[in-house]
């Protein structure tokens, strides 16, 4: 689950995977064991919907994402979504009287 306290920036990438239909519950399976790895949904044609979470301190999301397409019974892989949160400003607590500032 994404932070957005921490001060590591965090990656998050939404992934479409294909299988063929028979292996999907085997590859999900091995998908949620995947430390920051999710299967979200899976169709009946062998399309898998995934979304991987990663920080900078932890590997590469590109290397976690090639490590998915090259997973037994995978037979493709397509970045769909990356989305990293570097650069936003920490968030810091504040008065109860003091207003939010949305900008």
């Amino acid at each position: 689950m994404i932070n957005l306290l921490e001060h590591e920036p965090v990656h998050v990438a939404g992934v479409l995977v294909k299988a063929f239909p028979q292996n999907c519950q085997n590859l999900a399976n091995q998908l949620n064991a995947l430390p920051g790895t999710e299967v979200h949904e899976i169709t009946t044609e062998g399309a898998m919907v995934v979304t991987v979470e990663s920080s900078d301190k932890e590997k590469n999301i590109v290397d976690i994402i090639t490590h998915l397409s090259q997973l037994d019974g995978v037979l493709d892989t397509s970045l769909i979504f990356h989305h990293n949160d570097a650069g936003l400003v920490p968030h810091q607590p504040k008065s109860p009287n003091e207003p939010i500032n949305f900008r």
